[in-house]
């Protein structure tokens, strides 16, 4: 039947809206951003993301100083417990 609708082809179909729909916004996002800069239009009252000239995404802080900065916290706690402070707790 060549007017038959399966669901493959429907959960298909979701996939590549899904994934157009998510590229595009991580494609535009960064130039609307500057844009409402330029305009003045953009708000204060919430976190924007901020990107490069490139587009592509500043983080705060990478994963390798979040990690190194962990490490650091569980060594001090290690130390603490080995000279007998007790736990800091709320």
């Amino acid at each position: 039947m060549v007017g038959r609708i399966r669901a493959t082809d429907v959960a298909i179909f979701s996939i590549i809206c899904a994934v157009g729909v998510y590229t595009g916004t991580k494609f535009f996002e960064p130039i609307i951003i500057d844009q409402l800069k330029k305009d003045g239009n953009l708000r204060t009252d919430i976190d924007v993301p901020q990107y490069d000239e490139e587009g592509n995404p500043v983080l705060p802080k990478s994963m390798l100083q979040l990690r190194e900065e962990l490490d650091q916290v569980i060594r001090e706690q290690k130390v603490a417990k080995e000279a007998g402070f007790p736990d800091k707790k709320n």
